[in-house]
């Protein structure tokens, strides 16, 4: 899209999910979205409805989420990368495998969690990440839930400002309420 930035025109005041009816971009199953900046003006940035790719996708300021998966099927991240968010980058809802190589991340809470407590709460989920270039990240790099059979792949240096770079968590189901809690153990997080 020749590196054209597009955004809502609506200032980032919540980092609730607002839901689909906000994101910059809305990609249908076996989408491609490439070259493009999505700008600060926004709720939501970029929704996939199954899988899909993000070439040189970059974010100026994250509000709720720079990328939802709310489809079942493997998504390629490659290139590109998003600043300023509180909470995570990637917000993974569905299942199958999410592949996030040589991207870059200033200044976030995560790269990437696994729905720690949606609606239809399961696995597996799987995330592989190569490449990755931080700096000032807050919480962990990677988030996932071991009891849904979820596992992290991570290679190579994950760059600047790095606490933890893999946290296991006990995914539960919306109706459970409250926060997945966090798990002492890292066997399902590989190479991290």
């Amino acid at each position: 899209m020749g590196n054209k930035e597009y955004d809502r025109g609506r200032a980032c005041n919540s980092d609730k999910d607002t839901g689909s009816t906000n994101a910059v971009f809305i990609l249908e199953n076996g989408a491609t979205l490439s070259n493009v900046i999505i700008g600060a003006s926004q709720l939501e940035g970029v929704h996939c409805k199954g899988a899909c790719t993000l070439k040189n996708v970059w974010f100026r300021d994250v509000c709720e989420d720079a990328i939802s998966l709310l489809g079942d099927g493997n998504v390629l991240i490659q290139g590109g990368g998003a600043q300023n968010a509180k909470d995570k980058v990637v917000q993974h809802n569905a299942k199958g495998t999410v592949t996030i190589k040589d991207y870059t991340v200033v200044g976030v809470g995560k790269l990437y969690r696994s729905c720690g407590n949606c609606s239809k709460n399961g696995g597996p989920r799987k995330v592989i990440v190569s490449g990755l270039k931080t700096n000032g990240v807050t919480a962990d790099v990677v988030g996932i839930n071991s009891n849904y059979g979820d596992a992290a792949t991570i290679s190579g240096p994950c760059g600047k400002s790095v606490k933890h770079v893999c946290q296991e968590f006990k995914g539960i189901l919306k109706s459970k309420g409250g926060e997945s809690p966090k798990l002492s153990s890292t066997s399902s997080c590989l190479g991290a």
